[in-house]
């Protein structure tokens, strides 16, 4: 059965580019990073990783020169960055790099592995949440209802993501979250087109529609091949 760490440590935006579903986070005891299976050395001795934050996936605020609408992308970032403690922050005039913040400040991961770019697979969690460091937890023993996660799927302010290494008992979890952010149009899902969009240049994808991210991407990277779209 999958077992999931927990890691107490900090969490960083100072100097990086985050979004909605990915943060910087530095271990307080950075042995806890043995026991995952790192294809880099040198992201395994980095002392700030960068997370995957499991089962959702925010609006694009930077991807391959686009962005997605940019009211949803930085509400669900500056609300990842208020539920782990970062109140002030400063932004560069693209709005992707964060120059200046209150940052470092303390939390838990809990993780179980790691992505294929060497990323941990996390659940996020803000000091209140007084977990144990390095403890073992089956999937039903995660507190998922206190994680950054679970509180973005059910504010409305990212879409659900799961993949066939998702646990089914936390995945059955977010989608839940999610129906009741549906139901009562919260967030994104009041002005979501993921299943209809007139698509007419890429300006529609970064300005006037709200579609899941991967989508996003996919479409991105097919405007990047046909450049006569672009016009």
């Amino acid at each position: 059965m999958t077992q999931f760490k927990v890691i107490q440590g900090t969490f960083h935006v100072k100097g990086y580019q985050p979004d909605g579903d990915s943060i910087r986070f530095k271990a307080e005891n950075p042995a806890h990073w043995d026991s995952f299976q790192w294809n880099s050395a040198n992201k395994k001795k980095a002392a700030k990783k960068q997370l995957r934050i499991e089962a959702i996936d925010a609006l694009e605020t930077h991807y391959a020169g686009y962005h997605q609408p940019r009211p949803f992308a930085l509400a669900a970032l500056e609300r990842l960055l208020k539920l782990l403690g970062i109140a002030y922050t400063e932004y560069s005039l693209s709005l992707t790099t964060i120059v200046n913040a209150d940052d470092a400040k303390p939390g838990f991961i809990i993780s179980d592995g790691l992505d294929r770019y060497d990323r941990p697979i996390s659940f996020a969690f803000p000091a209140s949440a007084k977990l144990t460091d390095g403890a073992l937890l089956a999937p039903e023993q995660i507190p998922l209802e206190k994680s950054v996660n679970y509180r973005l799927a059910r504010e409305g302010l990212v879409y659900p993501t799961f993949y066939t290494t998702t646990d089914k008992v936390i995945a059955a979890k977010i989608r839940k979250a999610v129906a009741l952010a549906r139901k009562a149009d919260r967030g994104l899902w009041a002005i979501d087109r993921t299943t209809y969009l007139a698509l007419w240049d890429i300006h529609t994808l970064q300005e006037d529609v709200t579609i899941m991210p991967k989508l996003f991407r996919r479409l991105v990277e097919f405007f990047d091949a046909y450049e006569d779209f672009k016009e």
